[in-house]
């Protein structure tokens, strides 16, 4: 029988292109052998056409047919699994094989004959029968075929390559988002979530034959371990990220030891798949090694997840967040899966990315959840400041106001007790110089220098706390202080308040701490300025006042930067959460601009 009628006889009972199939368990079959076998009628319709034998030892030899010309220069085969090993595509002639390409993931990425993620090969000797020789021994082989036209298959990846540049483009924004999250709150669980995140992304890319193409093209070591390793991190990661995000395997919880074994086995398992060995030399062990792997992680993955619906159970937050993320995903795993072996029609979109927009589902979700989790935080950590602060302003208006009780009892003992021993000496000295002989200068001098050490102490007295403060308040203690330095007419100080009528009604504190700025700032001009007219003004708001000192003295020294100008008043300043600006000049002067909100009226 002739190749011709056999391929005519074919067409014309099913009514549209078929796939046939045939088994060489040996591995030994010849090309010339093999197109013999269809001679004689060896192979076998592939329906659906899907290969899928699961673990295999064997080749297998995929039949198709270019029925003319027309067909030949317009449809394409593709084997749809970026994963296959080597593969051989040949056109058939009279009891002779052709060799039209050799590809596979052995080999470098532009030797394939269409650069795709799928292997996909031309009908390019026209009409006639082609083979496809397919080796993935000692492996799982699945190999989803079809027959496409060439605008189809152009329109098709322009479409898969706008939906993996955006769905790529997502989970990347998401991997930021935990690398932010961690870099401002070093919370091991955002570290974690993008690692995990980050090793999704690469086992996807992996999968779909996107890395091989873009990341690691020139590559024969990496693609057939891509996905092991990459499935591996990510179940590693996943552990890691859980422990931390629902608060698995706390200390004397039931799962730690044996999560913890689990990740030892898959490390283990990692090395073995990274050590640099070629590893088809040791087949069947590399066989039993990936049927370990799947069922080895089934069974610890269904532990973990018995741990989280448990916390789910106690009513766990993240657990209740991540239990709907991963049903998210199973989801759509599962129906992509039940799409493959034909047992549901799923619309285009879903039939080639359900997985991946699964996986992006479920990163959504979670981050929603890690979102929250942020703001609790964000929220618990300025909660916890406020009340360290509030607690150090307690505890600073306690020790200001010991201060100024401690400055008050010492003012009252210099006045009270020794004022009036100075003031008793004093007049005993009156009395000695009265009967002294007349020109007896060393009485004099003595009731002159005990009368300034009098007058000291009394200035003294008045710093510390002010008379006019504790009897009259702060708007006629301000007046005093500025009458004194008036009088001695060597400046002119203009004062101007406004407002302050209800003083009384404001924190001592504030009064008191109010009043030590003016007469810090004074004193300063004063003793540094050398100048002859001072503008103090002081003006009461809403819920703020402002105080503005200037003078036109020498100004102040422009060698120092501005945190270091009046440190003293400063402090001050910002005790009571103020705002400080200091202008000044060498030769003009100096302005000093205060604004400082107004405290609860008692």
């Amino acid at each position: 029988m002739s190749i011709v009628l056999l391929l005519s006889g074919w067409l014309s009972a099913n009514g549209q292109q078929s796939f046939y199939v045939l088994e060489d368990s040996s591995r030994l079959l010849s090309p010339a052998a093999i197109l013999e076998a269809f001679e004689n009628g060896r192979f076998k319709p592939l329906q659906p056409s899907y290969l899928n034998p699961g673990y295999t030892t064997s080749d297998y030899w995929i039949a198709v047919t270019a029925p003319d010309i027309s067909f030949a220069e317009n449809m394409l085969l593709i084997t749809d699994n970026p994963h296959i090993n080597r593969l051989e595509w040949y056109a058939a002639g009279h009891h002779a094989m052709q060799l039209l390409s050799v590809t596979g993931d052995y080999y470098p990425f532009r030797q394939r004959p269409v650069r795709d993620p799928s292997f996909i090969f031309r009908f390019s000797n026209g009409p006639g029968l082609y083979l496809l020789k397919i080796e993935k021994h000692h492996e799982s082989l699945q190999a989803p075929l079809r027959l496409i036209d060439r605008q189809s298959y152009y329109e098709e990846k322009e479409r898969s390559t706008l939906i993996n540049g955006i769905l790529t483009g997502i989970v990347l924004l998401i991997i930021l988002f935990g690398v932010f999250l961690y870099a401002n709150t070093l919370d091991a669980v955002y570290g974690w979530y993008a690692l995990y995140v980050l090793s999704t992304l690469c086992w996807i890319w992996a999968n779909s034959g996107l890395g091989y193409q873009y990341i690691w093209p020139d590559s024969v070591y990496f693609p057939s371990r891509s996905r092991p390793i990459f499935v591996l991190f990510n179940f590693i990661f996943t552990v890691q990220f859980l422990k931390v995000f629902t608060g698995l395997c706390q200390p004397g919880s039931r799962l730690r030891q044996p999560l913890l074994f689990v990740q030892g086995v898959w490390m283990a398992m990692l090395l073995v798949v990274l050590w640099p060995i070629h590893y088809q030399r040791y087949a069947i062990a590399t066989m039993y090694l990936l049927k370990a792997l799947p069922f080895f992680s089934l069974a610890a993955l269904s532990m973990l997840g018995a741990g989280v619906l448990y916390k789910v159970v106690k009513g766990n937050r993240p657990s209740m967040v991540y239990l709907a993320a991963v049903s998210v995903l199973m989801f759509f795993v599962v129906a992509e899966n039940l799409y493959h072996l034909g047992t549901v029609q799923l619309p285009s979109y879903f039939a080639h990315y359900g997985l991946f927009t699964g996986i992006v589902l479920e990163m959504i979700i979670i981050t929603f959840g890690l979102a929250a989790r942020f703001s609790h935080y964000r929220k618990e950590k300025e909660t916890i400041l406020k009340a360290m602060h509030e607690q150090q302003k307690k505890l600073t208006d306690t020790i200001v106001t010991v201060e100024e009780n401690e400055r008050k009892v010492l003012a009252d003992r210099l006045h009270d007790e020794i004022g009036s021993l100075l003031a008793l000496a004093s007049l005993q000295l009156d009395a000695v110089q009265g009967n002294a002989p007349t020109g007896a200068p060393a009485a004099a001098r003595a009731g002159n220098l005990i009368r300034e050490i009098s007058e000291t102490v009394r200035t003294i007295s008045h710093q510390l706390t002010p008379v006019a403060m504790e009897k009259y308040g702060l708007v006629k203690a301000v007046t005093d202080l500025t009458g004194i330095a008036n009088a001695s007419g060597k400046i002119h100080i203009e004062l101007v308040i406004i407002g302050f009528e209800k003083e009384a009604a404001f924190p001592r504190n504030f009064r008191n701490i109010l009043y030590r700025i003016i007469q810090e700032l004074l004193q300063n001009v004063l003793r540094h300025a050398e100048a002859g007219h001072v503008l103090i003004q002081l003006i009461e708001h809403d819920d703020h006042c402002t105080l503005l000192v200037e003078d036109d003295g020498k100004g102040i020294p422009g060698d120092l930067p501005d945190p270091q100008l009046l440190r003293s008043i400063r402090s001050k300043v910002d005790y009571l959460e103020g705002m400080m600006q200091i202008e000044h000049q060498t030769t003009t002067g100096a302005l000093v601009n205060i604004e400082l909100p107004l405290p609860k009226m008692n």
